[in-house]
């Protein structure tokens, strides 16, 4: 199953030592159904705080968000959520990791057993599903929040620079495990990065967020077809649109 969401005139506001802090301004997007966004933008700009909006962790000062054009008023089980740090429980397996949310739903067990061994499947895990996280590297750890996420068959998979402190090869890695993911699954996923070409090759759309406070400044409709190989990254057309996105962004800091 997937979802769409959508972002109406949003704005979000923070006091800070007593000083109001304009994180978000009128921020409009839409995702449709099963499709891959990315919101890119330099660091500060608000869009991590858009992400735990669209979690239900934060609520707008203003505006509105909203999944299958319901307002987004709380967590849920529609939505998944993956940080960039790994958050696994260490005392628990893999196995244990990924069943968690199932756990909480109050799901039989031997559906959950079905459930784990589809995801760990799904994410090449299934050998070390009976593995603590610290027998895993980055890239396995990942690979096991993201099962994890998915476990609960939400409709939306919301991802916070999920590639962010794993190495270039690891990452390139994942990038590739992630397409295959979204592929099988369908679900809708909106991932926010400050890495241009990890936004560029995974997504079908782009949302350039200006910075304090962010607003979008450019949807960026990203041309590939759906299949995509590494070669991708060595086309003349991804490097303009990397140079585009990048110009917009450091018009941006020039400006902040």
């Amino acid at each position: 199953m997937s979802a769409s969401l959508e972002v109406r005139d949003l704005s979000k506001q923070f006091v800070v030592r007593g000083r109001r802090v304009v994180a978000l301004e009128g921020i409009n997007l839409a995702v449709r159904a099963g499709e891959f966004v990315s919101i890119v933008g330099s660091s500060g700009c608000g869009k991590s705080t858009l992400l735990s909006i669209l979690a239900g962790l934060e609520q707008p000062t203003a505006g509105e968000a909203l999944i299958e054009g319901r307002p987004i008023l709380g967590p849920g089980p529609d939505r998944g959520l993956v940080f960039q740090s790994y958050s696994l429980l260490p005392w628990r397996t893999v196995a244990q990791n990924v069943a968690l949310g199932l756990e909480l739903s109050g799901m039989d067990r031997r559906t959950m057993r079905d459930v784990v061994d589809y995801y760990l499947e799904v994410v090449g895990l299934t050998a070390w599903r009976d593995a603590r996280p610290s027998q895993l590297s980055g890239g396995m750890r990942q690979r096991v929040a993201i099962a994890r996420a998915l476990a609960p068959d939400p409709e939306v998979l919301l991802l916070d620079e999920p590639f962010g402190a794993l190495d270039a090869q690891t990452k390139a890695s994942m990038h590739e495990f992630l397409r295959s993911v979204w592929q099988r699954t369908g679900t809708t996923i909106v991932m926010v990065t400050h890495d241009v070409e990890e936004a560029i090759y995974l997504s079908e759309r782009v949302y350039v967020f200006s910075a304090h406070p962010g607003r979008v400044r450019e949807e960026v409709r990203i041309p590939f077809a759906p299949e995509r190989t590494p070669a991708l990254r060595r086309e003349p057309e991804f490097f303009d649109l990397r140079d585009r996105i990048q110009s917009l962004l450091a018009a941006e800091e020039a400006a902040a």
